[in-house]
């Protein structure tokens, strides 16, 4: 069951009881939810409610301090969220870091769906057939803050040539550039860096969001370099989930070469870092397609672009199969098939 996207009512209510976040169950059959939200400066995860018919759970208690947060049902595998994904167990559980290596958490990544509250709610109700509702608000203009990451900040071209690109999120932290975030994006990395040329409300908006996150992000590219793009980012808006969003996700953390021990890999969002017997090899940008660069259709494919290496270098694999303990991929080219599983 994939749920209509959400949309908000505001509805000023006072009371401090209202301060939470309350999911409440509008169809016809018990669901069960987990949520996940930023918690001391990591996401974290959290399940299962069993919410019945015309029943509402309070999932987040006490006054809301971010807009974002993201929810999940367990329905045997129906819920296709909305492009961002965290670590779940099958039973109760609340796990820290969980939009990194689900597998080192004895978890397993599962899709997510947004909830908006709003910049100003410090209590929310959301229903599951999709409406929103403000319960409390607190004052002040982080609403216009928050608005001003979809609204450009400069006009197409001041700063360069001026861009539009489907993105995901890789991180927010400091960078060789200072305190950057970095999306990837038609194959290569972008960092825009705070207090610069950028849109800092926009670059505040993609802090809040997970890892492999779909951004729509338009401004100016300012330089590029190997496949790093500086980039002055105007605005920044949600995207949508793409075709590969489920290979990507079951990728994510760490893995072991069947047949060498010693060889691994570790993925996390658009990149992938290889090792042998514990040394780093390559950081590659990953990229997914029905077609090898230059090639014909062939079903999903994931191609690699090395950083520092030749641009013109992007080994190409078929995903033979991947799933969240076993990843096979095919050479093309080669025809030999590599199998990887988790350490």
């Amino acid at each position: 069951m994939k749920l209509v996207a959400l949309t908000v009512a505001a509805v000023l209510a006072a009371g401090a009881a209202q301060a939470e976040l309350k999911i409440c169950n509008t169809l016809d059959a018990r669901q069960t939810v987990a949520v996940a939200y930023m918690e001391a400066g990591a996401w974290v995860s959290q399940g299962w409610w069993q919410i019945k018919p015309g029943a509402c759970a309070n999932v987040v208690k006490g006054d809301l301090k971010q807009q974002h947060f993201y929810y999940s049902l367990s329905d045997g595998g129906k819920f296709a969220g909305e492009g961002y994904s965290f670590c779940t167990t099958a039973k109760t559980f609340k796990l820290s870091g969980a939009d990194g290596d689900c597998a080192a958490l004895g978890a397993e990544v599962r899709p997510f769906s947004h909830i908006d509250t709003g910049a100003t709610a410090t209590g929310y109700r959301f229903d599951l057939s999709g409406e929103g509702t403000v319960l409390a608000e607190a004052g002040g203009d982080a609403a216009a803050v928050d608005s001003a990451a979809a609204i450009a900040s400069f006009a197409p071209g001041t700063h360069g040539e001026p861009f539009t690109v489907e993105a995901l999120l890789q991180n927010c932290d400091d960078t060789e550039m200072g305190p950057s975030c970095t999306f990837y994006a038609e194959g290569a990395r972008w960092i825009a860096s705070f207090g610069d040329k950028s849109n800092d409300a926009a670059l505040e908006y993609m802090k809040t969001l997970p890892v492999n996150a779909p951004m729509i992000v338009s401004g100016d590219q300012i330089s590029m370099g190997d496949i790093t793009v500086e980039a002055a980012v105007s605005k920044a808006e949600p995207g949508q989930r793409d075709a590969y969003a489920d290979q990507r996700d079951a990728m994510q953390g760490d893995w072991v070469d069947e047949s060498d021990a010693k060889s691994t890999l570790s993925v996390m969002g658009s990149e992938e870092t290889a090792s042998y017997d514990g040394q780093q090899t390559a950081v590659s940008v990953l990229g997914f397609a029905d077609a090898c660069p230059g090639g014909d259709s062939i079903g999903p494919v994931v191609w690699k672009q090395e950083m520092g290496g030749d641009p013109m270098d992007t080994p190409c694999f078929v995903l033979v199969a991947v799933s969240p303990t076993r990843m096979e991929l095919s050479y093309v080219g080669r025809g030999n098939t590599l199998v990887y599983v988790r350490p």
